[in-house]
C-alpha cells in the first residue's frame, strides 16, 4: 500500500493505520464476547440500562487494559514496518537541505 501512495508521512501513516487496525478488533470483539456474560453486565441489562450505557460503563473500562497492553506491544511492530519502508525509499522523507538545489 505504501507503494502506491509513495513516500511521506501521511502515506506511511494511512499504510500502517489500514494494515495495523485488524488485530485491535479482534482483540475488542474478543473481549466484549467474554464480558458481556459477566454478572455486573446481566445485572445492568436487568435494571434496565440501555445499550450505549451499558458498553461506555461497564464494557469500554474493561477492554481498554488489553488493547493498551496490544498497543504497547505493537509499537515495536511499527517501528521496524516504517524502518523498512524508509530502507525501501517509501517511507518518511529527509527534510530539503537550505541552499540545496
Amino acid at each position: 500500500m505504501a507503494g502506491v501512495l509513495g513516500p511521506g508521512l501521511d502515506n506511511v501513516v494511512i499504510a500502517l493505520c489500514s494494515v495495523g487496525w485488524v488485530g485491535y478488533a479482534r482483540l475488542a470483539r474478543a473481549q466484549v464476547l467474554a464480558l458481556k456474560h459477566r454478572d455486573h453486565v446481566l445485572a445492568a441489562r436487568a435494571l434496565g440500562a440501555g445499550q450505549l450505557r451499558i458498553m461506555t460503563r461497564h464494557l469500554l473500562p474493561l477492554i481498554a487494559a488489553p488493547l493498551i497492553v496490544e498497543a504497547s506491544f505493537s509499537i515495536a511492530a511499527v517501528v521496524l514496518a516504517e524502518a523498512g519502508l524508509s530502507f525501501l525509499g517509501l517511507g518518511i522523507q529527509p527534510p530539503p537541505r537550505p541552499g540545496a538545489v
